[in-house]
């Protein structure tokens, strides 16, 4: 294993991970370098140190924003090791993962489609994934691993190379922290005094934040009536307020669990124009806003992505033939027609859903017929579970 430079074992010591465990050396290394999250501007205090500060939710704070991310990615995968894979060291894990990927390579070879639900499971535990619930990055290792199989065993059809294993590692630990780290959002702010309910003013000269009914109880009578305030911006939803807002209906805003609760209250719902807050984003190129929904396969891309997906069709055996176009407001359409609001709502919910990974992945058996697998029971149907959503 290469040798730790200063600067890495500098900031392990920062994020509260042991130098000694090259296991998760890939977590300090990967936040060198590490921006600011949106929204959030740094600055020297009175004293030399550095401060952040958030202009919209009012948060002030010592720590780099982003690095509390980084710490929180790696107590939640520690422990989830510590709990089940209880993978030691990461000449273990690259061994681990060698075998499995060595299967793959084999099933390719015998004409059999190279991935199964069994050499999935075996490989998110390397990753430090709970497949039972991450559906989300289940689902992406899954897909790694059927281009992993791809590429690897045309490079070793042609030059006879030995199989690595290294820039799979890489790719999923990218992905990881993508989602785990660069895609997280804030946490909501909440009242100082009812914590079940968002802030939307901080008090200046105390530091706490209140809600409105937070801020009528502490505020109504004594000196803090004469406390300096300023507002907390932050769009929560209406339903979970402990979350931040996705979606906006008729004026009410969701997270995108409010959204299907409220849905299965009210159904007549889905007549309203749903509007995603930020706009829809490409599956592809997720700094892209998304130009088309396939029909056919439920994905939100650009045209960028569309194209490059297009291109590969036959290979990755999916038609993107039929498109649904989007305008800037969030409006579909197809073939120039304005889509009504209750067939947008369906067509988005059952993308969106599918887009964060859900439960049932697909696969294909010996025979080559396809089925499913739930991630969560871990049981197998052949019927398209996802049609019935």
């Amino acid at each position: 294993m290469a040798a730790i430079s200063q600067e890495v074992r500098e900031r392990a010591r920062l994020l509260g991970i042991p130098e000694d465990e090259g296991l998760w050396t890939w977590i300090p290394q990967a936040s060198l370098g590490a921006p600011l999250p949106e929204g959030w501007d740094d600055f020297f205090d009175e004293e030399g140190n550095k401060a952040y500060y958030h202009g919209k939710t009012k948060r002030l704070q010592r720590t780099h924003p982003m690095l509390e991310r980084f710490t929180v990615m790696y107590k939640k995968l520690k422990e989830f090791n510590d709990r089940g894979g209880k993978v030691e060291s990461a000449k273990k894990m690259e061994s681990m993962l060698y075998v499995i990927m060595n299967e793959l390579l084999n099933r390719c070879n015998r004409e059999l489609p190279p991935n199964t639900p069994e050499l999935l499971e075996r490989c998110t535990l390397l990753f430090f994934v709970n497949s039972s619930e991450e559906f989300r990055m289940t689902n992406i290792i899954k897909t790694a691993m059927a281009d992993y199989a791809e590429e690897q065993y045309d490079v070793m059809v042609t030059t006879q190379t030995k199989l690595t294993v290294q820039n799979f590692i890489d790719r999923v630990r990218k992905e990881q922290i993508r989602m785990e780290v660069f895609e997280k959002p804030d946490a909501t702010v909440m009242c100082s005094e009812y914590p079940d309910k968002p802030a939307v003013v901080k008090n200046l000269v105390t530091f706490d934040f209140y809600s409105l009914e937070g801020f009528a109880a502490t505020h109504s009578t004594g000196k803090r009536r004469f406390h300096e305030t300023a507002k907390v911006e932050q769009t929560v939803c209406s339903i979970y307020p402990k979350k931040l807002a996705t979606c906006e209906v008729d004026n009410q805003f969701y997270s995108d669990d409010g959204y299907r609760f409220v849905l299965g209250k009210h159904p007549a719902m889905r007549s309203k124009h749903l509007k995603i807050l930020g706009g829809y984003r490409c599956q592809e190129y997720s700094d892209k806003r998304a130009d088309v929904l396939t029909e056919d396969t439920l994905e939100f891309l650009s045209w960028e992505g569309y194209f490059k997906l297009f291109r590969h069709k036959q290979l990755m055996g999916r038609m993107y033939n039929y498109l649904l176009t989007i305008d800037e407001d969030g409006y579909f359409y197809r073939m120039g027609q304005k889509l009504p609001p209750e067939e947008t709502s369906r067509l988005v919910d059952k993308a969106r859903f599918l887009a964060g990974g859900g439960e049932w992945a697909s696969f294909t058996d010996d025979m080559h017929d396809a089925y499913w697998y739930n991630l969560r029971d871990k049981v197998v149907t052949k019927t398209n579970p996802y049609f019935s959503y």
